[in-house]
């Protein structure tokens, strides 16, 4: 586990995971590889900056998800759905191309649960890749991703 510290938050970052690349609050996913399909879910980075979590607009089973590609600060790619809290609502988006093969329907009752175990529990969906060998070259190893956290 790699934990970053910034102000008074630390912030834990599993490191068999891939992260997508994140710019300011757009990313902070984690994929983890499952045989041959991608569970993904929001980071603790994240889930701590939302803080309480309040519902999760996902896709339904079988929807074709793209992997989010920058169009220099912005997205490229259309959202996949979004994660909305007391605080504020941010549109989620894939690490990967795909088809939805599984989403938790546990977080449709309990979002909160991302908030209590964003690794595990708390995860969102389950994708079947299209693509990929090409795409996990572009996520990001943990010490990639906690290096771009304490830029932020």
């Amino acid at each position: 586990m790699v934990k970053v510290q910034k102000k008074n938050e630390l912030y834990d970052i599993p490191d068999d995971f891939l992260y997508m690349q994140s710019k300011g609050n757009i990313g902070h996913v984690w994929a983890n590889v499952e045989e041959e399909k991608i569970r993904i879910g929001i980071t603790d980075y994240g889930q701590k900056q939302l803080k309480e979590i309040m519902f999760v607009e996902m896709p339904e089973r079988g929807f074709a998800v793209q992997a989010l590609i920058y169009d220099g600060e912005s997205p490229k790619s259309k959202p996949i759905g979004a994660i909305e809290s007391q605080k504020t609502s941010i549109e989620l988006f894939s690490p990967i191309s795909g088809t939805v093969a599984e989403i938790n329907d546990e977080i449709e009752n309990n979002p909160g649960l991302i908030n209590q175990d964003p690794y595990a529990d708390g995860w969102i969906l389950l994708i079947k890749p299209s693509n990929w060998e090409k795409e996990k070259n572009l996520l990001w190893s943990a010490e990639k991703y906690a290096q771009e956290l304490e830029q932020l």
